[in-house]
């Protein structure tokens, strides 16, 4: 028990303060600084938020890594016309974020 309130406001912290977002987009892969809603009825819903705002989460729990569904519509095409693999085309994505230095792309908000 004492692990899961330990647990429950080590979450509360994390939606109280701002969180880094890796948001991979058709145009390249950005991090940006967001603020979480707050409100008592969408609280612990990340991923809920993340939905709304049409950005697909890479996880559900405590989302860090988010994908436009432009994105997400072009890699659909992309892999069924041109057989291309999520590996190519991430790294496509990549040469346009940052054609000179791949090595400053955000992976994850964490990095």
């Amino acid at each position: 028990e004492e692990e899961e309130e330990e647990e429950e406001e080590e979450e509360e912290e994390i939606y109280k303060s701002k969180s880094k977002l890796v948001i991979t987009h058709s145009t390249g892969v950005y991090s940006h600084h967001i603020v979480w809603c707050n409100c008592p009825d969408v609280k612990k819903h990340q991923h809920l938020q993340l939905l709304k705002a049409r950005l697909f989460p890479a996880s559900i729990k405590w989302p860090q890594t988010a994908f436009t569904f432009d994105v997400l519509d072009h890699f659909l095409i992309d892999a069924l016309e041109c057989k291309t693999s999520a590996m190519s085309f991430y790294q496509k994505l990549q040469r346009f974020t940052n054609n000179a230095f791949l090595d400053q792309i955000p992976v994850s908000a964490s990095y």
